[in-house]
């Protein structure tokens, strides 16, 4: 609690300096200073004050979830906190004080991106005690492990075993580092901070809560409807031309209707487009069948279903009726993965991509994201969405 204490004190007092930047950008637009027109600046000093704790408020939840470098959240949550800001002075401010803005708004930037250089974080020397399920966490990606004969010696920053079921031989070691003050991490932990999935496995106990959140259901649905009507003038005519091409194509009806089972275990029927290929596999699919499957334009029609409620944009992907319930290790995993809508995209997808082959690993993913959801974990998923259409990664 007092580390974070300390770390708001500082970025306040970072924010502090962006009324200086104010008075320079004032005086690099009008050659001179003046304490009337700074005092006519006021709103762009405040907003960009706002933006900059914004920003690093926002940075500091994204820092939580790995596939996102420290310089990549940086950007990203700079342009979630300054890009809405400078848009909202530009439609208040009149043309000179537009200049002071973008000017400001710059050496804001500037300051906020300088300060998250110099913040950079090492990585953490952990030992990882044997036993159990840690097993898991030493074959995931990045782990290094260490040997027996340097465990004695090494300086490290916590200690991470299986708390439920540690061998004896380590008994000792753990007990002789806890005298040290260091901490102790149970490997179910780290586990879900390397991988962003909760720890499933035949020989570890699944114990998944879900916190109520009152509030959030309803953010989020009218946040999927407000972004739908932002979206329709450059989604709507892309819908229209995919539907013209697959009817030259093959003719007859465009669209194709799935039984799906949504939030609760409820069903409903999912919109898609119709495949004309000659056959099921992709190497049957016609040229128009790669280039919306490629360009995911086979995802929009969905956003009806958004509309009426079935689906949102974010969410566990939806199954269908014939989904094996099999894979769950407790019946009461298969409540919590339903616990939320599904959606056209989520968590599994954007970071093992739209064909999971793996479905415990697809199941982790959606259950971290029921577990952890947020609005700052929906804004993420967003963006990785948008870079995974970009590069193309999981098509």
């Amino acid at each position: 609690m007092l580390d974070y204490t300390n770390a708001v004190g500082s970025k306040v007092l970072h924010a502090a300096v962006l009324p200086v930047v104010v008075g320079l950008a004032i005086k690099l637009v009008e050659g001179t200073f003046s304490i009337g027109r700074f005092a006519e600046a006021w709103p762009v000093t405040v907003l960009f004050v706002f933006a900059y704790l914004g920003a690093w408020s926002l940075n500091s939840a994204f820092e939580q979830y790995p596939f996102l470098g420290q310089f990549e959240a940086a950007f990203l949550s700079a342009s979630c906190a300054f890009v809405p800001v400078g848009l909202v002075l530009h439609s208040l401010l009149g043309p000179s004080l537009r200049m002071i803005a973008f000017v400001a708004g710059g050496g804001g930037l500037a300051v906020y991106l300088v300060d998250q250089f110099f913040h950079q974080f090492r990585d953490s020397r952990l030992v990882v005690i044997p036993g159990g399920v840690s097993y898991r966490l030493l074959a995931t990606p990045g782990v290094t492990p260490m040997k027996d004969a340097c465990l004695d010696s090494v300086d490290v920053d916590g200690i991470v075993a299986d708390l439920h079921s540690s061998q004896a031989a380590y008994h000792r070691l753990i007990a002789q580092y806890r005298l040290t003050e260091v901490p102790t991490h149970h490997a179910g932990y780290l586990y879900k901070l390397l991988t962003a999935r909760v720890l499933l496995g035949e020989d570890c106990r699944t114990e998944l809560t879900v916190d109520e959140r009152p509030y959030y259901p309803h953010v989020k649905r009218a946040s999927d409807i407000i972004l739908l009507a932002i979206s329709q003038p450059f989604t709507g005519p892309i819908l229209v031309a995919a539907s013209l091409m697959l009817w030259l194509e093959s003719g007859g009806p465009v669209l194709s209707w799935h039984e799906r089972i949504g939030r609760h275990g409820e069903t409903f029927r999912m919109t898609k487009f119709r495949s004309v290929g000659t056959g099921d596999g992709r190497e049957n699919a016609t040229s128009v069948d790669r280039l919306i499957q490629k360009l995911r334009i086979n995802e929009l029609p969905k956003l009806w279903n958004v509309l009426k409620g079935d689906l949102s944009l974010i969410g566990p992907r939806p199954k269908a009726l014939d989904f094996s319930p099999e894979l769950f290790e407790e019946e009461t995993l298969l409540e919590y993965r339903h616990y939320v809508r599904p959606g056209i995209t989520g968590w599994a997808q954007v970071t093992h991509g739209f064909a999971v082959d793996e479905a415990r690993r697809e199941l982790e993913h959606d259950l971290y994201y029921v577990k952890y959801r947020s609005a700052a974990l929906d804004l993420l998923i967003v963006y990785l969405a948008l870079k995974s259409v970009l590069s193309g990664f999981g098509a």
